[in-house]
């Protein structure tokens, strides 16, 4: 027979559980208001029509611990996802929102069909390689890390292979074939960026619609 969890220690865990959510949120609004690349993404969706609303746009959830996944963008909700027990630094919700800044743009200006599989391949080739994780700062610190040459095109093709067959549940060899089919046109699309933004400098220039 079970025994119940004393009081006490339902106590300290719904205590930790409200301290997760209250930091992740702080993070999140955080982020908004000071990081200059979310801020931008910000920005972008407002010039393609699709302002954020931080408040309801934007939500701290608990996730599988289990998952890899840390976050996503719902776009039947028009929500931004983001785990509020694997959101442990503005460093990671700041990346994250990035990420996820850039599949609610496609949502918004590209008219994304996220049931055709190549649609979502587009999406998550954008995503990785404008977000900064493919960055080689951030691979080596946080990912498997790549010699300079040819970093961040590996990393980007990795990590939205990875992306796919993790949501989707699919094999490598199935993400695969969908990330090559679009590669070439969605690797070189930049919007709202005129560039992969690699610095400050690259976030001067106005937010740019691109094409649908």
């Amino acid at each position: 027979m079970e025994k119940d969890n004393p009081p006490e220690k339902e106590e300290s865990k719904n205590w930790r559980s409200k301290y997760r959510h209250s930091a992740c949120v702080d993070r999140v609004q955080n982020v908004c208001n000071h990081n200059a690349y979310v801020k931008y993404m910000l920005n972008a969706m407002k010039e393609a029509g699709c302002e954020v609303d931080i408040d309801q746009h934007i939500v701290c959830e608990p996730c599988d611990g289990n998952s890899t996944v840390s976050g996503g963008f719902d776009p039947d909700a028009s929500q931004i996802v983001i785990c509020e027990n694997k959101s442990t630094s503005l460093r990671v919700v700041s990346r994250l929102l990035v990420h996820e800044l850039v599949h609610a743009l496609d949502h918004c200006r590209a008219e994304v069909d996220w049931s055709n599989l190549d649609h979502v391949a587009c999406s998550e080739i954008r995503a990785s390689s404008l977000s900064g994780e493919c960055s080689f700062l951030s691979e080596n610190l946080y990912g498997g890390g790549f010699g300079i040459r040819g970093h961040h095109k590996d990393c980007v093709r990795r990590h939205a292979t990875e992306s796919i067959m993790y949501s989707r549940s699919l094999k490598r060899e199935e993400a695969t074939k969908h990330v090559d089919r679009v590669w070439e046109r969605c690797f070189s699309d930049y919007t709202p960026f005129s560039r992969i933004p690699r610095r400050m400098s690259d976030l001067k220039d106005k937010p740019k619609s691109g094409n649908s």
